[in-house]
């Protein structure tokens, strides 16, 4: 009977611990408000935050394509995202978990899906410029891989 008595307290205990660290994960961020932030066109976007950076134009409907991406699942206007916005904050303006986020992003974007989930589990994709030179990078390698 104390067998069972004592399970059932840790099993509670552990219960609420995972429910804990979801949760806290999902409240760690803040959600983004662009509300008052002006809205870029694709081209405004690139050249305020990428032409001087050493991006080729043809990397723009790469851009776009993230942009597209991220605003969708977020519900976010994509022309008011800027690079330095953290992930976890624009998954936290749907009331997702980064970890979320990055897995529908990495469904959308297969040839930058495997290095999405290495840079996660490094703490090295936290930022909207990581995702946006990763994918970018992504997929002008499988373009030169497919010529």
């Amino acid at each position: 009977m104390k067998f069972i008595i004592a399970a059932l307290v840790i099993g509670a205990l552990v219960g609420m611990l995972l429910l804990r660290r979801r949760s806290a994960e999902r409240l760690a961020f803040e959600p983004l408000d662009v509300s008052a932030r002006k809205r870029l066109s694709i081209a405004e976007f690139y050249r305020a935050y990428y032409a001087e950076a050493g991006l080729s134009e043809a990397s723009i409907p790469d851009i776009r394509a993230v942009l597209d991406a991220v605003a969708k699942a977020s519900n976010l206007a994509a022309g008011k995202l800027e690079p330095t916005d953290e992930l976890g904050a624009i998954a936290a303006a749907n009331g997702l978990s980064r970890a979320f986020l990055v897995a529908q992003l990495g469904n959308l974007f297969p040839e930058a899906q495997a290095e999405m989930m290495r840079k996660t589990a490094a703490g090295d994709l936290s930022k909207l410029h990581h995702l946006i030179v990763l994918v970018v990078n992504a997929r002008a390698r499988a373009r030169n891989r497919n010529r």
